[in-house]
């Protein structure tokens, strides 16, 4: 009986001092970067390779938000994806035909120094008209705190569309003060 307390003692302590040492604080971030891009998937792609829909010169809107929240682009530790999904526009277009998505950030004074904002696993066989990406853990400071960038979608198909689909690309960033 004795020793019955005391396990119990011991577990309860060891249970107290998980809970409150795992509390970690969450940074948050400062404001968020939101996109809407709008795009068609042409009818008839293959299925062999990954095709590329880009948007370039897009304006960042960073500079409005810094100066909505007194900050300067010195003030910024890091700019990460925070959400981004493909939707098909019309609502009931079957976006199971694709495959992989991987979307890439670019400085548009640089287009060969790439940086991954998010990306799919296979996409799996169901009837959907919205995909959710993973977003990446690349710090894309870098890109988003100039005034422009670019922004590239690579697709992979894994059955060519039958017919050209308009489609919107939803993408976040969180922004993080020092």
């Amino acid at each position: 009986m004795k020793n019955t307390s005391y396990l119990l003692s011991i577990c309860l302590l060891m249970g107290c001092l998980l809970t409150v040492s795992c509390k970690k604080d969450k940074a948050r971030p400062a404001f968020e970067l939101k996109y809407f891009m709008e795009f068609e998937i042409p009818a008839g792609l293959n299925t062999f390779t990954f095709h590329q829909f880009s948007f370039q010169n897009e304006e960042s809107g960073i500079q409005f938000f810094l100066e909505q929240n007194n900050l300067d682009t010195s003030d910024i530790v890091s700019i990460n994806t925070s959400f981004a999904r493909l939707s098909s526009i019309l609502g009931n277009e079957d976006l199971s035909i694709i495959d992989e998505i991987v979307i890439d950030v670019f400085r548009p004074s640089d287009p060969q120094d790439n940086f991954e904002a998010a990306y799919t696993f296979q996409i799996p066989l169901r009837n959907t008209n919205r995909i959710q990406l993973v977003p990446s853990i690349t710090n894309l400071k870098e890109v988003l705190q100039e005034d422009f960038f670019d922004l590239v979608i690579h697709i992979r198909f894994r059955s060519i569309p039958p017919r050209t689909s308009p489609v919107q690309l939803e993408i976040g960033f969180d922004v993080f003060k020092k």
